[in-house]
């Protein structure tokens, strides 16, 4: 049997969509600094092409990579651009932990984890990792 006999019926109404503005982000301070974060991820998707670009080259052989280093330091944008990526990682990886904290709150013990202990710890490994990964990368 084809669906064609399994045919939902039209219910004879439509569904009220209530219309919304395109600024309706603009009215409430949570709403803005949530569209910020989602914002951040635009500028580490055009940073991480580039990086991929670089990778790509890399693969390509010596002469395609010393290009794409003559080009990347040439570029203008590339210093300002790292920066406010940078900026914008730390901000969605901040607000990244404070979400998990208010998901999960810890209790060791009769001991509870607040907010800032659970954010400032997360981050704290964070550059740990990245000091680890850095050590051995640079050929510590």
């Amino acid at each position: 049997m084809s669906l064609e006999h399994y045919r939902v019926p039209d219910p004879g109404y439509k569904d009220y969509v209530r219309p919304y503005p395109s600024t309706w982000w603009l009215r409430s301070r949570p709403y803005f600094f949530f569209m910020v974060r989602e914002l951040t991820s635009v500028f580490v998707l055009i940073f991480t092409l580039h990086l991929l670009s670089g990778v790509i080259a890399l693969s390509r052989g010596e002469t395609s990579w010393n290009a794409w280093v003559t080009l990347a330091s040439a570029s203008r944008t590339l210093l300002p651009g790292g920066i406010i990526t940078l900026c914008f990682v730390l901000y969605h990886s901040v607000t990244w932990f404070i979400a998990g904290a208010a998901v999960t709150p810890l209790e060791i013990g009769e001991f509870k984890v607040t907010v800032p202990m659970f954010v400032l710890g997360n981050m704290g490994l964070v550059v740990v990792a990245a000091a680890i990964i850095g050590y051995f990368t640079l050929g510590g």
